[in-house]
C-alpha cells in the first residue's frame, strides 16, 4: 500500500507530465508518420441463434472450467483462419499477484489450448506504463515468468509504453477523444488478440474488466493524457454535491470515451475473464480494495460489452458500493462502436458448471 501511494504522489505525476509532452511532441508532428486504419478484428465467429455466445463457467478446477467454456463456444479452431499466431494480452501493470495481475498459470492454459487448437506461435504480452515499474519486467519477474520454461513455448514479455517506435497510428472518423490512437505494433500486427483481464475496480473508470483492459495496448503518453483527465470525473461529483455549476468540466467524458475508443482500436478476438477472485470496493492494487475469494468463474465471449455488464453485475453483487450507472458513459460509446450489446437479452447467455 505505501509503495504505491509514493507511486501515485510522484511517479504518477511525473508521468503526465512525460506524457503530455510526449503527447504535444506527437501532435505537432503528426505528418511524419504514418497512419493505418484501425485493426479489423473479427465479428461473428462465437454466436448460435444469431446471437453472441457469453459463457460462464463455475468450478474449481481451472482446467476443467476452461475446458467447458471452450467446449461451450465451439472450440479455438474457428480463429485459426485469421492466422497461426497469438498473442494473449494479460493484465501485468503492477508487480502484484493476481486478481489484481493476470494469473500467469491460466496464461499458460488458455496457451496450451491454442496450441493444441493449430496456433504455432503464441506469447503472453502487456505494455504496462514505464513511470510506475523501475523496469519494464518488473512484474514479470514478480511471477518468475522471465525465466519459465514450458513444453508448449509459450513465451511472456512486455512492451514498453513510452518507446514511440513500438506504436503504429491508427485512425478511426467515429473516434472523438483521439483522432489517431497508437496501438502496440505487436498488437497490430498478430491476427488473434485474445483479451485477459482480471475483474477489479478501478479509481478513475469504477471498473477494470474487458473494455478497460485494452489500455495496456495502447501508446502511454494517450493512455496518461486519459487518466488525467478522467480526474475530472471526481471534481464533477464534488461540484455536484456542493450544488454548483460545473460547464467548465465539458469534457468530463473524455476518459470514458477513451476507454471505448482504445478497444475499438484494438478489436480483440475474444476475451477471457478469469473472476475466480476479484478486487472488490477499490483499485486496482491490493491494499486499496479489497479481494473477494471464491467467486469462481471463467467469463468467455467475443462481445466486451456484454461481457462488461455480466461481470458488473458481478462486481454489484460483491460490492455494494458499486453499481452499472458507474460504467454507463463507456459502455454506451463502445456499444454506439460496435463493440457489442449492452442488452444481454441479445446475447447467448450460458451460465455452466465444471
Amino acid at each position: 500500500m505505501s509503495n504505491f501511494k509514493k507511486l501515485s504522489r510522484r511517479d504518477f505525476l511525473k508521468g503526465m507530465a512525460y506524457g503530455a509532452a510526449a503527447l504535444s511532441s506527437l501532435q505537432l508532428s503528426s505528418c511524419s508518420y504514418e497512419v493505418k486504419p484501425s485493426r479489423s478484428g473479427a465479428k461473428g465467429i462465437f454466436a448460435q441463434e444469431g446471437k453472441p455466445l457469453l459463457v460462464a463457467v463455475e468450478g474449481d478446477n481451472p482446467q476443467k472450467m476452461l475446458e467447458k467454456a471452450l467446449d461451450a463456444i465451439g472450440g479455438l479452431n474457428p480463429l485459426l483462419g485469421k492466422g497461426k499466431k497469438a498473442l494473449l494480452k494479460g493484465n501485468f501493470v503492477f508487480a502484484q499477484p493476481f486478481p489484481i495481475t493476470t494469473d500467469p498459470q491460466i496464461a499458460l492454459l488458455f496457451g496450451r489450448h491454442l496450441k493444441d487448437s493449430g496456433f504455432e506461435q503464441v506469447n503472453v504480452f502487456d505494455a504496462p506504463g514505464t513511470y510506475l515499474n523501475d523496469s519494464k519486467e518488473k512484474t514479470l519477474d514478480m511471477h518468475g515468468l522471465m525465466e519459465q520454461k514450458n513444453p508448449y513455448g509459450i513465451g511472456f514479455y512486455t512492451g514498453d509504453a513510452g518507446e514511440r517506435s513500438e506504436f503504429i497510428m491508427t485512425r478511426n472518423q467515429q473516434w472523438q477523444a483521439y483522432p489517431e490512437i497508437g496501438v502496440h505494433n505487436d498488437i497490430y500486427t498478430t491476427p488473434v488478440i485474445i483479451n485477459m483481464p482480471c475483474l477489479k475496480r478501478h479509481h478513475t473508470s469504477y471498473l477494470t474488466c474487458a473494455l478497460k483492459n485494452n489500455f495496456g495496448t495502447i501508446y502511454g503518453p494517450q493512455r496518461w493524457d486519459a487518466h488525467f483527465r478522467g480526474e475530472g470525473i471526481k471534481k464533477m461529483a464534488r461540484l455536484k454535491a456542493e450544488n454548483r455549476q460545473a460547464d467548465k468540466f465539458k469534457n468530463i467524458y473524455h476518459f470514458m470515451d477513451a476507454i471505448a475508443e482504445f478497444s475499438d482500436a484494438v478489436r480483440p478476438e475474444l476475451t477471457f475473464v478469469d473472476a475466480r477472485s476479484i478486487l472488490t470496493r477499490g483499485g486496482p492494487t491490493a491494499g486499496i480494495g479489497k479481494i473477494k475469494t471464491g467467486v469462481n468463474l471463467f467469463i468467455l465471449s467475443q462481445d466486451m460489452v456484454a461481457t462488461d455488464v455480466y461481470c458488473s453485475k458481478l462486481m454489484e453483487k460483491h460490492d455494494d458500493s458499486y453499481s452499472t450507472e458507474m460504467i454507463l458513459p463507456y459502455l454506451k460509446t463502445a456499444e454506439k462502436l460496435g463493440l457489442g450489446t449492452m442488452d444481454l437479452s441479445k446475447v447467448k447467455l450460458m451460465e455452466l458448471s465444471a
